[in-house]
């Protein structure tokens, strides 16, 4: 549910670009675009993915019916409010769904006696959700006091929100599953994490949190940068990321070149000259949403019943990659080429709507085909 879901909510986000592009709207509205992608879309795909790696990797209890109605609201609701342009009330609604999802992952890990029973770079999830909570809470109270007044503020509450959140939930989650995913069950790490390793992943989740209000009232270069190296460093150790898909299937490359792409993202727009968002669709279009994508087309199909079907490579995953590729390619050249910005930013819209086109064809095939099949032997 919450998959479908996330991919309605990028389109109204990225439609936005595609109004703008083609001249239908005289503005584009930044705020209301991040709020769908990261708030709406990638919140969607992200909980929806904890809705499931939660319970089977804690052997806990699933998701109740109010549970999922909450996660499935709060992003349409937050999306909303800043289609209107309320953004702290887009803050405070959103921010509800995510302390509920809060609750569902501490539930579970500290049924287990605290995180002693996962692996020690699971700490990077909670500190992503207190990112997030975090960020939702400083955007709100900097739009009422008003952005211009609050400049630092605003940025950080920003940076928590739309980096933070997402890039401590991949560290967290991807540290353990991206191994599984692109080398098989056999390329697991071990199950529990030691002490030692549990205290120096929070020291690294620390400094990671820490490059926040760095970048946003001390230097802005040096707090991307320490945000690139510190989640790339541990994504590379504890995901062995010099290690490439050795099984087959074209999203397990795509799995393990956004685990890439997500620090190199940091480290160039670290780089870069200003305006640094233009570097920062790498993370975004790059690291976030080709993750999202990737990893929802194994988990939607495996719960189908069909997990072979991507170890063809079928024509959706070939489509789906070359069409991201554009739209990252697309976006970096209307900040690079500003005469000509508005045509990119519709080459770049419509190439990702196209890519989601393409993944929506396979899962909504593999989830008809399962309906079938249960219909069938009831």
């Amino acid at each position: 549910m919450l998959f479908p879901l996330g991919v309605l909510l990028a389109w109204a986000g990225v439609l936005e670009w595609l109004l703008y592009a083609v001249g239908a709207t005289a503005e584009y509205r930044a705020v209301f675009h991040a709020t769908a992608q990261i708030q709406g879309f990638m919140t969607c795909l992200a909980v929806g993915f904890l809705y499931t790696f939660v319970p089977r990797r804690t052997a806990a209890a699933e998701p109740t019916h109010l549970q999922l109605a909450v996660a499935a609201a709060a992003p349409v609701a937050a999306t909303l409010a800043a289609l209107d342009g309320r953004v702290a009330l887009a803050q405070a609604l959103w921010g509800a769904g995510l302390l509920n999802v809060a609750v569902f992952v501490s539930r579970r890990v500290l049924g287990r006696a605290g995180l002693r029973g996962l692996p020690g770079v699971f700490v990077w999830v909670p500190a992503g959700l207190a990112a997030a909570v975090i960020g939702a809470v400083l955007v709100a109270v900097a739009a009422v006091l008003g952005p211009a007044e609050e400049p630092e503020l605003w940025r950080l509450g920003r940076g928590l929100l739309l980096q933070g959140f997402l890039t401590a939930l991949v560290v967290g989650v991807g540290g353990t599953m991206i191994p599984v995913l692109t080398r098989g069950p056999g390329a697991a790490a071990p199950a529990a994490g030691s002490a030692s390793g549990r205290a120096a992943q929070t020291i690294a989740a620390a400094l990671f949190l820490a490059s926040f209000p760095l970048e946003a009232y001390l230097a802005p270069r040096a707090g991307l940068a320490l945000r690139g190296v510190i989640s790339g460093a541990v994504l590379v150790s504890e995901a062995r990321l010099w290690r490439p898909p050795s099984i087959p299937g074209l999203h397990r490359w795509l799995i393990w070149s956004s685990a890439w792409l997500l620090p190199a993202g940091y480290l160039a727009a670290a780089a870069a000259p200003e305006p640094r968002s233009t570097a920062l669709h790498v993370v975004f279009v790059g690291g976030f949403a080709l993750m999202a994508l990737s990893v929802s087309l194994h988990v939607a199909l495996s719960h189908a019943g069909r997990p072979d079907a991507l170890a063809s490579s079928p024509w959706q995953v070939r489509a789906m990659a070359g069409l991201l590729l554009v739209a990252l390619a697309s976006r970096l050249l209307a900040g690079v080429d500003a005469a000509r910005s508005r045509p990119w930013l519709g080459l770049a819209s419509g190439a990702f709507l196209l890519a989601t086109v393409a993944w929506g064809s396979l899962v909504g095939a593999a989830v008809r085909a399962a309906a079938k099949s249960r219909e069938a032997s009831a």
